[in-house]
């Protein structure tokens, strides 16, 4: 069985308060040091900056580590933090869903160590890494799907809401999602749903309940 998440929308222990100081002035540089050598495809910072970006977010290629971003400061006080939190232009997670990650998938996602500042000045005693991950499947089937669990817009197929409700009904392509632990859904105006911002196996899933990691709620999916 395979499982669908979403990073959180509130600030909390999943959506920490934080800012990364100095990350937008490095990234220039790093963009003017590229147009210096001609390596640039971009003619303004600007352009740089939205479609690394889009890249960073959606994009299946590794990033340059030199352009990631690694600091950040915590604005609030929080007794702990998820092992998955939205963390920058991404996510970051703990060292301990990394490894479990990284078990199961060598060497198919990037991963990069951050620092995270506390509020009082010291550093955050659980080690995080940004995470991106790079696999993207189109692995709905629907005709399989119930058709009461979905629905189309103007241009892509959409879960119904409430997403909770309807992720029972949602069939994923078994021969699609084979050997696969972490992946993030295609969605195009041909193919692909809109439904969750990651799915993972159940695989992954048994080894984060056996680790009993702190991560946003997983909604089960059909096989077919």
């Amino acid at each position: 069985m395979a499982y669908g998440f979403d990073t959180s929308a509130s600030f909390g222990k999943f959506l920490p308060d934080a800012v990364m100081p100095g990350y937008w002035e490095h990234l220039e540089q790093q963009f003017k040091e590229l147009s210096a050598k001609g390596l640039a495809t971009h003619a303004f910072f600007s352009e740089f900056k939205s479609d690394f970006r889009r890249d960073f977010l959606h994009g299946t290629e590794i990033i340059d580590e030199a352009l990631m971003p690694k600091d950040f400061i915590l604005a609030k006080s929080y007794k702990a933090l998820g092992d998955m939190i939205v963390l920058g232009l991404g996510v970051a997670v703990s060292h301990r869903l990394r490894t479990l990650i990284e078990t199961l998938e060598p060497g198919r996602h990037q991963f990069c160590p951050v620092k995270i500042t506390l509020r009082s000045g010291g550093e955050h005693p659980v080690a995080y890494f940004t995470m991106r991950v790079l696999t993207q499947l189109d692995a709905f089937d629907k005709e399989n799907s119930d058709p009461s669990c979905w629905e189309k817009s103007v241009r892509i197929i959409k879960i119904a809401t409430p997403k909770e409700h309807s992720a029972h009904g949602i069939a994923l392509s078994r021969s699609v999602i084979a050997g696969h632990h972490i992946w993030r859904g295609l969605v195009s105006a041909d193919s692909g749903i809109s439904a969750f911002d990651f799915y993972v196996s159940g695989t992954l899933k048994a080894a984060i309940d056996e680790a009993r990691l702190t991560m946003p709620p997983f909604h089960p999916l059909k096989e077919v």
